[in-house]
């Protein structure tokens, strides 16, 4: 096995083990007792975690993601020496968006793992990275729906990623960043529609159900009927 090959292999490993790392779930132990996927939407990422503890918590939380997803492009390129390697390094944070919707601590369940992804994104190009955060920003200022322009984002970055000025890519090409874009956004579409598992509330259709996953990122419609549910009403975790 060449140097490369071990190299990236095992930041592969690295990466998943990072990924994860529940973070927010063992500070809702630590600092709470609480476990997080028993309160509020039920993941176990920096928006729910600061609906429980407060709305300071949601930055250190993100920072913390986005560090996960940017950490092993940045050490594989800069210390590593990867960028010969440049697609099968692009490889990389998707193992950390895996480990962290996937996470072995947690029963093979996780987060939405969008900060790992929007962190990957930064590490590879902090103005691409920008510009999405700008298109999102914007979305939600005027119709105060998160979860559907961030949809929005998913579908988009990957077509805006082809179009890219590649002299402000910091790793890979057009291409890479347009395939890590797009296989991303679908592991986190896949996470949004299984949900962890989570069984459909009583008197909704699948369909429905899924149509609000897809869409809203949880089952039903109404967001603070959603918040307000009580812990027989969801799955047991245990």
């Amino acid at each position: 096995m060449s140097g490369d090959a071990a190299a990236l292999i095992g930041l592969w490993v690295v990466a998943y083990l990072i990924g994860a790392l529940p973070v927010s779930y063992l500070l809702g132990r630590a600092l709470r007792g609480i476990d997080l996927r028993q309160h509020g939407s039920g993941n176990v990422g920096a928006s729910n975690f600061a609906s429980q503890f407060g709305k300071k918590w949601w930055l250190l939380i993100a920072v913390i993601d986005m560090g996960r997803g940017a950490g092993p492009v940045v050490v594989g390129h800069y210390a590593l020496g990867l960028s010969e390697a440049s697609w099968w390094l692009m490889l990389t944070p998707l193992f950390a968006i895996l480990g962290n919707g996937w996470s072995p601590f947690l029963r093979f369940t996780g987060g939405r793992s969008v900060g790992v992804w929007a962190g990957a994104i930064a590490g590879m190009s902090p103005l691409f990275f920008a510009a999405g955060l700008v298109l999102y920003v914007l979305g939600w200022r005027v119709t105060r729906r998160s979860a559907e322009w961030l949809l929005v984002v998913m579908i988009a970055l990957p077509a805006m990623a082809m179009v890219w000025p590649e002299r402000l890519l910091l790793v890979g090409g057009n291409e890479q960043l347009a395939v890590f874009a797009a296989t991303g956004a679908i592991l986190m579409l896949v996470k949004r529609l299984a949900s962890n598992g989570q069984p459909a509330p009583e008197g909704l259709s699948r369909s429905a159900v899924l149509l609000n996953r897809l869409l809203r990122d949880r089952d039903i419609a109404d967001r603070e009927e959603w918040l307000a549910r009580t812990a027989e009403y969801r799955n047991d975790p245990s």
